[in-house]
């Protein structure tokens, strides 16, 4: 059975290794399949530079049947992170590369895209079936000679627009942004035509998960998954006292307000943590595994109390869960920032995302303050 990569692992070790790759040193890795680490303009596959960057610290080359290549906690891709390297998804470009992007679409043509896509974004928040392609297929004769790939583009740039207004995007279309300004005009369009929709979709099932789909099996490596690139916080430099425009509903906020939602996704966690030390021969630390939240209450800066398989120190998990997707944002508290920032080696905040779907996690290490971008909404007033 895999086991944790062993601690003591630096970035200097990782450089040597990937000066050896470079040199062509011969090792029993192959290819990377699903993730690369990238580094001054060249990719190597993470495993291998994992497994040979132990040759520095462990004095031996840690083989591929030794240790996983996931996101989890003491998995490749995590350790390569938590040491400052980027590590994407395989081949990942970040340009589109559809020749017809550039062409500016005509006001028609947004019209009858923002409408598709919040019919695509209904259905999936209401729980039924529909098919990209087939809402793309029926799409493209109403467009002035669209391929797929602009179409394509297009949902993306709808999805970054949701975010920025902080609301449920259609999962699969990744947040694209640098998009035409008249996308973010048509989508107020829409919704100002539509009194209620809004609040239709906020009662749907999918936010609304009553239960937690569990996967078949607690299996790290299918629901730990990289943490988005960035995320797009909704934006504040509009001026409603002058536009008269408010905003309808705060999701991030429903969310955070959520305590059976918060509940659900901190069960979640909990189970899974006690399953990894588990799988890694740690019996006695799963037992010591602590649901806070609930056995003392909130305040803490965190939810859950683990630990460390290697050292067995304390790991502190902040749990925030949303039915929506991967790159919606969420609410922290002061103290969670305050926390993170005072114990950023201990800190870890564990996002469940997708919660009325197929659940998924990706995990931020160290502080928040340096993680991500924080926007103040509320102040503590005093006189």
């Amino acid at each position: 059975m895999p086991q944790s990569i062993p601690p003591k692992l630096t970035r200097t070790h990782v450089l040597q290794a990937l000066a050896d790759l470079d040199a062509g040193v011969d090792h029993s890795f192959g290819q990377p399949t699903g993730y690369e680490l990238l580094h001054e303009g060249k990719r190597y596959p993470p495993k291998a530079v994992v497994g040979l960057a132990c040759r520095y610290s462990l004095g031996r080359v840690l083989l591929p049947d030794e240790f996983s290549g996931g996101e989890a906690p003491g998995q490749a891709n995590f350790v390569l992170r938590k040491l400052g390297f980027t590590v994407v998804r395989k081949g990942e470009s970040e340009t589109a590369q559809d020749v017809d992007t550039a062409r500016d679409w005509t006001e028609q043509e947004v019209r009858l895209i923002v409408a598709d896509y919040f019919a695509m974004l209904e259905a999936e928040l209401q729980g039924e079936p529909y098919k990209k392609s087939e809402h793309r297929k029926a799409l493209i004769p109403l467009l002035a000679g669209r391929s797929d790939g602009s179409v394509e583009f297009k949902h993306q740039n709808i999805s970054s627009v949701l975010v920025e207004f902080g609301l449920p995007y259609v999962e699969g279309y990744k947040p694209r942004g640098n998009y035409q300004g008249l996308l973010a005009t048509e989508v107020e369009s829409f919704l100002d035509q539509r009194p209620g929709f809004l609040e239709q979709l906020a009662a749907a099932p999918t936010p609304n998960p009553s239960t937690i789909q569990q996967a078949p099996s607690l299996d790290l490596c299918q629901i730990i998954v990289d943490p988005p690139e960035k995320i797009i916080a909704p934006s504040r430099t509009d001026k409603p006292w002058l536009s008269r425009r408010g905003q309808k509903i705060d999701f991030a906020e429903k969310d955070a307000a959520d305590r059976k939602l918060g509940k659900l996704g901190e069960e979640f966690v909990y189970a899974l943590e006690r399953h990894r030390l588990k799988e890694m021969d740690r019996d006695d630390l799963a037992l010591k595994v602590q649901w806070v939240a609930q056995s003392i209450g909130d305040g803490l800066g965190f939810d859950i109390l683990s630990f460390d398989e290697a050292d067995d120190s304390e790991r502190m998990l902040e749990v925030k869960a949303t039915g929506l997707g991967k790159f919606f944002p969420f609410y922290v508290t002061a103290n969670e920032v305050r926390c993170s920032d005072d114990i950023p080696d201990q800190y870890h905040l564990f996002r469940v995302f997708n919660m009325g779907r197929v659940p998924h996690i990706y995990i931020l290490h160290g502080s928040l303050k340096i993680l991500c971008q924080l926007e103040p909404v509320l102040f503590w007033a005093v006189i």
